[in-house]
């Protein structure tokens, strides 16, 4: 277990660095090889997996060399990729999938890191303040499991002198009442959800919402019942909500990390925070793929503390300049995943 010093240090000093402006590639070089110390120490079945592949702390000198463990990995319930003991964790989140499907787990000591983690990406969007928060999720109390919700939920906390909307009950159906009534509001509007369930709310909505509101969706539609391209959905916030393009935000996450990307409008990639690095790999020869060319998308997300600050996707991109990436979908032969995949299952 790990040590009663070590832990505070590292997170405090990550704390630190997740807080500041800025993050130079020599401080976050110097920041992963501590943390893939501690994870190598204390992470034992990710220590025995980099142990096979002859990659020790001694062994490896930049972080593009820690080595990357699966988002599958997150699945083998019997081995928990977590630093501590993850039966004492402080929360756990599940991938999204059926109740006979083996789903990934997450494990947190601790919340402040993964919370701080949110709260400092989302400021840097330079957002206009909303004075109504709409969200297209269940409640974090009602679905404590979903990463995703507890995000909203420390969104809805972060805007605490905002109304806060939840409109998709405990039980998966989503209140229009709720949503229609924001027809009259004359201040910003904020609606936060899945891509599937603004499809649900774009069947039988339609108002202009105010100056300076925004949206937010997230999650894609593999293993949906349905698709959409992006272009098409985009026309659908002006259609319905009266939003133009460029007030639109994608977030591009999972359960596995603890940070998120965003891009806003069309046609531009998405922007990590500081903390986080990312690569997009080869899969025929496991190097950075050649420029412009498509390939897995690897993330470095120094937030990961608890768990594995390197990850390997199954999620096909192109680099682009200053570590963006534009996101091009996921490998078609991977099994079906994401929060969209939830919703839509809840709301059909």
């Amino acid at each position: 277990m790990p040590s009663s010093l070590e832990t505070p240090k590292i997170k405090h000093n990550l704390l630190s660095m997740i807080r500041s402006e800025k993050i130079s590639d020599l401080k976050f070089q110097a920041m992963a090889m501590d943390i893939f110390h501690f994870q190598f120490t204390y992470n034992i079945p990710y220590q025995k997996y980099c142990k096979s592949l002859g990659r020790s702390p001694e062994h490896v000198k930049h972080w593009h060399d820690i080595p990357r463990i699966s988002t599958d990995a997150f699945k083998n319930t019997d081995h928990p990729l977590c630093t501590s003991d993850h039966t004492q964790a402080q929360r756990s989140f599940l991938t999204s999938g059926t109740t006979s499907e083996v789903r990934g787990q997450h494990y947190f000591p601790s919340l402040d890191l993964y919370e701080t983690s949110i709260l400092q990406a989302w400021t840097r969007l330079s957002l206009p303040k909303p004075s109504t928060l709409v969200f297209l999720t269940p409640h974090p109390d009602h679905t404590p499991h979903s990463s995703l919700s507890h995000m909203m939920g420390v969104l809805s906390k972060y805007y605490k002198d905002a109304e806060s909307i939840h409109a998709i009950s405990e039980n998966g159906t989503m209140d229009r009442e709720k949503i229609n009534n924001l027809a009259g509001h004359t201040r910003p509007v904020a609606i936060l959800g899945t891509a599937i369930a603004f499809l649900h709310l774009f069947e039988n909505t339609s108002l202009s919402l105010p100056s300076d509101s925004f949206a937010m969706e997230t999650g894609g539609y593999k293993g949906t019942k349905r698709h959409l391209h992006k272009k098409d959905l985009y026309s659908l916030f002006t259609q319905k909500l009266g939003l133009p393009q460029d007030s639109v935000i994608n977030e591009y996450s999972m359960t596995e990390l603890s940070s998120q990307f965003y891009t806003r409008g069309l046609d531009q990639p998405h922007a990590g925070p500081p903390w986080t690095r990312t690569r997009v790999i080869d899969p025929r020869t496991g190097k950075d793929a050649a420029h412009g060319e498509p390939g897995y998308l690897a993330i470095y997300d120094l937030a990961n503390l608890y768990s594995v600050i390197a990850l390997q996707t199954q999620d096909i991109a192109i680099a682009e300049n200053h570590g963006c990436f534009t996101l091009l979908g996921r490998d078609p032969t991977a099994l079906p995943r994401g929060c969209s995949r939830a919703a839509d299952d809840t709301l059909g």
